[in-house]
């Protein structure tokens, strides 16, 4: 901890005699960053710790079980790190942390809160925040919670249910191409020389489920998801070209597609893939496998001229229903702090690939120049509107199976299209 405390203030050092960043910060956001300025502590303070809180906070997280080990004790250190900040801002306030199966998660939260129990607040998969609130396992978020004005916008409208926010985003995790430097000196800007380099050796993949591999559609069609979408005819002509195109390729001696990208990543990890799309999250993971030195990181390559559209997923505290107001006061404190410019830039500088859900936080770019490229990846990202969220809860294994189907060859593109478009309920 002592360690990226000391490389978080020689960052913000270097990054003095920069271009000041374009978002104006305020000073509560930015004033715990002055190292000994009591003054501006004071003022970051305010007069809330004139009676400092006091109490215990109790947090479930889920313990991810298809995730790579390193990978959670990324996010175990991570959350243990911020508690341990926390607990030391307020040293009346104990935290206690507890974490449960990602297959139970959800059902044990649900069961503590029919009898009106259960934690304080839950971190949370985005996809599962639609059911929750649908459930009133959740409650809205205080529009007054302060540092809310710094995160990112297009966040903020994920975790929105009929106008009111349920949920606080903390970690987001957005698509990238991932690469070894040992292998090719540049990456494939289009999908066209990412074949290329399949057929010249490199051992290429194209991965994950049926959102994840959702990314290449643009090139055909306009999104499939989103709040304005084309006419359902328009969208099955493109769905079907892009299934077409992926069937096409997979027959590449060098190219392969997974339908596991746990499974992918581990065979990058290996040296047995040279060239995938990724995950922001996994990167700690491949560097410490492939090594810092000899992984590249990238966008996803444009398809016919238009750009990729990634997959933007993540994790967000969402609150109990049945707390008292002095447990809200707790938990609302803490949601704030992790989300501080502070905290959001101290995680990112820890993972060196996670974009901070707080767009406030500015660092030293030279340092991280995956920053840049996750700004440009988030940016033309897509996330599920509550909608599509309930729909392809009750249809996502049909709807898996028919497009794995479909770019294997077993059925026809086409048809398969019609009834993808069918079951997400895609009007004409």
């Amino acid at each position: 901890m002592v360690t990226a405390m000391m490389l978080s203030a020689g960052i913000l050092l270097q990054s003095c005699g920069r271009k000041q960043s374009t978002i104006t910060p305020n000073l509560s956001d930015y004033g715990s960053q002055l190292q000994g300025g009591a003054r501006f502590e004071l003022e970051a303070r305010g007069n809330r710790d004139r009676n400092p809180p006091s109490g215990t906070l109790m947090i479930w997280t889920p313990d991810y079980q298809g995730m790579n080990p390193l990978t959670q004790k990324k996010i175990d250190a991570t959350l243990t790190d911020l508690i341990d900040r926390f607990e030391s801002r307020y040293d009346l306030v104990t935290v206690i942390w507890k974490k449960h199966s990602d297959s139970i998660i959800y059902k044990e939260y649900s069961d503590k809160i029919k009898n009106g129990l259960g934690p304080d607040l839950i971190l949370t998969h985005n996809f599962m925040i639609p059911q929750l609130s649908d459930k009133k396992e959740i409650s809205p978020i205080p529009a007054d919670l302060s540092r809310l004005h710094s995160i990112r916008p297009k966040l903020l409208r994920g975790a929105r249910i009929n106008g009111e926010l349920y949920a606080v985003p903390f970690i987001l995790d957005v698509q990238l191409l991932c690469y070894d430097k040992r292998k090719m000196s540049t990456p494939p800007a289009t999908l066209q020389q990412m074949v290329a380099l399949s057929k010249s050796g490199i051992s290429t993949a194209i991965g994950g489920n049926f959102l994840e591999k959702m990314w290449g559609l643009p090139g055909f069609s306009p999104s499939l998801f989103g709040e304005k979408k084309p006419p359902a005819a328009t969208l099955k002509a493109g769905l079907t070209e892009w299934m077409k195109t992926l069937q096409a390729i997979d027959s590449e001696p060098n190219l392969a597609l997974f339908e596991n990208s746990r499974v992918m990543t581990k065979y990058f990890s290996e040296g047995k893939i040279s060239l995938m799309n990724c995950a922001s999250i996994d990167l700690p993971f491949l560097r410490a496998r492939v090594g810092a030195d000899n992984l590249g990181i990238s966008t996803l390559p444009s398809i016919n001229g238009q750009p990729a559209q990634p997959r933007l997923t993540g994790a967000s505290f969402a609150a109990n229903p049945y707390m008292s107001n002095k447990q809200k006061d707790l938990a609302f404190r803490f949601t704030n702090f992790a989300i501080s410019t502070d905290q959001q830039q101290q995680i990112a500088i820890n993972w060196n690939s996670l974009l901070p859900v707080n767009e406030n936080s500015d660092f030293n770019k030279e340092l991280l120049p995956v920053l840049k490229i996750s700004e440009d990846s988030f940016r033309r990202s897509f996330q599920l509107t509550k909608d599509e969220l309930e729909i392809l809860a009750i249809n996502f294994d049909s709807i898996q199976e028919l497009f794995e189907d479909a770019t294997s060859g077993l059925i026809d593109p086409a048809k398969a299209s019609t009834e993808i478009i069918d079951q997400l309920e895609i009007k004409q």
